[in-house]
This record gives C-alpha cells, structure tokens and sequence, in this order.
C-alpha cells in the first residue's frame, strides 16, 4: 500500500525551542514523526509524577485526521517515561501539550529530566498518512479556527 502525504498547517508559539528534529521523521520508513519540549529551563519529572510538557506548536490537519501520540521506545525502555492522553483532534487548534508519566516507583531515584528541544515524544497519523508538514504565521493560522477552537483536556466534560 502506498503511503500519503497530507498537508499540515502548523504555526510556532513564541517559546518554541528549535530543534531540527521537530516534526521530522527520523527514516523514511518511519511511522512517526518527532515532537519536542518547548520549555526554557530543565523540567524534573520525579518518579511517579506526571506532567503536560509545552511544545509550542499548533496544528490544522486536514479533516478528519486526527494524531496519535505514543511514547518514545528509548525514554520507555531506558528510563521508565511513557505518554498518556494520546489523540489530538483534528479540530483542536490549541498549543499541544504531551503528557508524560515517570513509571519508575517513587523512591528509586531514577528521576528524569527533561531538557529544552528534547525529543519528548513520537507522533502519528492512521495509516497510510504521513504528514507533510507546512508552516504558517500566527495570523493565517488564526483564520482556521474551528468551532472547538483551543479548547481541549478535558473542556468537553466528564
């Protein structure tokens, strides 16, 4: 089956840290694509805590695609840090957030810190999508809000 790139809008924040790996796949059989901490100074995510990790950028894919976030194989494995909350709606046009969880039990001091433009996360679309990333400023991105707009975790009820 043949892979189809599908145009993405996206537009930088102000406290986006450049990292050239940012919304690139590694390999071109890669199924995801990267996103990064877009924070200024190191985060420490303790053992057992959990967090929402800034990432500076929004997005407007092409209806009805949504993303899956998943964890990154080398943070799980190496160092005990997955991601939670996985879908980012096709209509949400707010600042992703990748919510992060240390596994490691508290007290084994196996606490991870995340730096500023480290790779936090890997990213995908339902196959056979990929994404074809096309950068836009603040002001034309503005223009293709939807009804949903920035609001997300959690804005639509319990």
């Amino acid at each position: 089956m043949d892979i189809i790139y599908t145009p993405v809008k996206f537009t930088k924040m102000e406290h986006y840290v450049d990292n050239p790996s940012n919304l690139q796949y590694s390999t071109e059989g890669a199924a995801c694509f990267d996103i990064c901490a877009a924070i200024s100074e190191p985060i420490i995510l303790k053992c057992g805590e959990h967090i929402g990790v800034p990432t500076a950028i929004k997005t407007a894919p092409e209806a009805p695609l949504w993303f899956r976030v998943n964890s990154r194989s080398g943070l799980a494995i190496k160092h005990g840090i997955v991601t939670i909350a996985g879908i980012i709606d096709t209509d949400y046009r707010g600042e992703w957030k990748i919510g992060l969880l240390n596994t490691n039990p508290v007290g084994s001091k196996m606490d991870y810190t995340i730096n500023p433009g480290d790779k936090i996360a890997q990213v995908e679309l339902p196959f056979p999508y990929k994404a074809k990333f096309i950068e836009i400023s603040n002001s034309e991105f503005e223009q293709l809000n939807t009804i949903r707009g920035e609001k997300g975790f959690g804005s639509t009820g319990r």
